[in-house]
């Protein structure tokens, strides 16, 4: 890995016995458990991480910038590095100096060169996008659909960061990426197709066949029974003419009622032929 965590942690002994390693094992902030905090470049003050400093002031901190870390066992101010120079105790045992990034939690941790970042779950879990330009599941390999820069963009929910957000992002078919927490939200309110594209966000197989019993069992009026409109399917883009029924339009290439009306009801000739 990148940023020097080849070397190994230096443990010096404390009066009591026992090594600093220990002593500091619960340093940190709520988001991270680390022996250092920064000095920021931007104001000049000392935080624990970036989600601390972003928390209190009204601007963001570029975590690549800082160059200068505080020891928080011997309040050492020094240049950016693993281990501190005065007491020998490592600030990380994840430590990426390309990121500035330090923690004591087992995170499977990794810097992904492509991303720009390091990512938690395992660099052999994971396979960088070159065109979406974001690091996927490997089971997503050979089988996702690609959105440029997909993940440069804001979630399309809370408009927050996805590319650099602690929140884990989920990936629907149609591959705008959304928060996780936030695709949750919108299955709870009642939405099920993605808010960029309206393609549906998951399989909706028995909500279509729901659809299929409701209509069999709901005979339009007789007046209308002929009418038909011609629809575009939110799913698989195509055009059809379908019978006209208040409940839904079912698409006839695939199946979907995720469809939208794009002509008003008409009466077809005699000869055609009912879709």
């Amino acid at each position: 890995m990148d940023g020097g965590t080849s070397m190994l942690p230096t443990e010096s002994p404390t009066a009591s016995g026992g090594s600093l390693n220990e002593v500091a094992k619960a340093i940190g902030c709520a988001h991270y458990k680390r022996k250092s905090k920064f000095v920021t470049p931007c104001c000049n003050k000392v935080y624990t991480c970036r989600f601390c400093h972003d928390e209190k002031e009204d601007h963001s901190v570029n975590r690549k910038e800082v160059t200068e870390l505080i020891c928080t066992l011997c309040d050492v101010r020094q240049p950016v590095q693993a281990i501190c120079q005065n007491c020998g105790i490592r600030f990380g045992k994840y430590t990426c100096l390309e990121c500035n990034l330090f923690d004591d939690e087992e995170k499977s941790q990794f810097h992904c060169s492509g991303c720009g970042i390091c990512r938690i779950g395992g660099a052999e879990k994971f396979f960088h996008c070159e065109k979406c330009n974001i690091c996927l599941p490997i089971m997503l390999q050979n089988g996702h659909r690609c959105v440029e820069n997909v993940s440069r963009g804001n979630c399309p929910v809370c408009l927050e960061d996805i590319h650099t957000s602690r929140i884990p992002s989920h990936i629907p078919k149609c591959g705008h990426l959304l928060h996780r927490t936030c695709f949750e939200q919108l299955l709870k309110a009642g939405h099920y197709a993605c808010p960029i594209c309206q393609t549906s966000l998951m399989d909706m197989a028995q909500l279509w066949q729901f659809l299929d019993n409701e209509i069999a069992h709901t005979p339009m009026p007789q007046e209308c029974r002929n009418y038909r409109v011609m629809i575009l399917c939110k799913d698989c883009h195509k055009k059809g003419s379908v019978k006209f029924h208040l409940i839904g339009f079912k698409c006839i290439h695939c199946g979907s009622y995720n469809t939208c009306r794009i002509t008003a009801p008409t009466t077809p000739p005699e000869s055609d032929t009912e879709g």
